[in-house]
């Protein structure tokens, strides 16, 4: 097989994140702020780390543990769902003896439990890397580096991996990274600005992923 690692971002790519979560980041910014958070803004700072991200979001309207706490305390009011497909690719994957990691912009602990959650083998994947295991994130390549050691301890060299995301800057990671990417079209960015860039491994279901990667 031309792969022996598929890495996947999380949020739009294996779950459906964004619309639960910008409703959730409106409901705590009005609630506990009196802020009207909008698209626009919500758009501009999509994808960057969740510190980060509330820290612009709530206007840096408290410290970073209280807007923790009180996003925490409407989660449950906007739960994330299944990606159609993604368990059962999940799943399939692994059953092909490939290894499959999860590189993702939300903190490790998130990852875990919205994995565990929602069904995923979390014991069966390589790992589940969040903004919290490295200093740099997505766009930088060196994101990349805690998941290349553990690959390459297995004997899994840069040309049989690659990354499947839903974002420009998950492309731009990868690219730069030296490793190759599939762009799947269930997040914010379109058809059209992949392929400016140069994406040509482009679907438009998680679904379909394995008939790109193993056929």
């Amino acid at each position: 097989m031309k792969y022996r690692a598929v890495i996947f971002d999380l949020d739009d790519t294996l779950v459906k994140t964004y619309r639960a979560k910008w409703a959730h980041h409106k409901a705590v910014a009005k609630k506990f702020y009196g802020i009207d958070l909008k698209n626009e803004k919500l758009r501009k700072h999509w994808g960057k780390p969740f510190d980060k991200l509330i820290y612009h979001l709530y206007n840096n309207s408290g410290t970073l543990e209280e807007m923790r706490e009180v996003y925490l305390s409407l989660e449950q009011r906007f739960p994330k769902e299944l990606q159609s497909n993604s368990l059962n690719v999940v799943n399939s994957l692994l059953d092909r003896g490939i290894e499959v990691g999860v590189v993702t912009s939300i903190d490790s602990e998130s990852a875990n439990k919205d994995l565990v959650c929602l069904g995923f083998p979390i014991k069966r994947m390589l790992v589940i890397q969040g903004a919290d295991i490295t200093d740099v994130h997505k766009p930088d390549p060196d994101v990349f580096l805690p998941i290349f050691k553990k690959l390459e301890s297995r004997g899994i060299d840069k040309n049989k991996i690659v990354y499947v995301g839903d974002a420009l800057i998950d492309y731009e990671a990868s690219r730069d990274a030296g490793i190759d990417f599939i762009a799947v079209m269930t997040g914010l960015d379109s058809v059209v600005e992949f392929r400016n860039v140069g994406v040509s491994k482009i679907i438009g279901d998680i679904g379909e992923l394995l008939n790109l990667i193993l056929n």
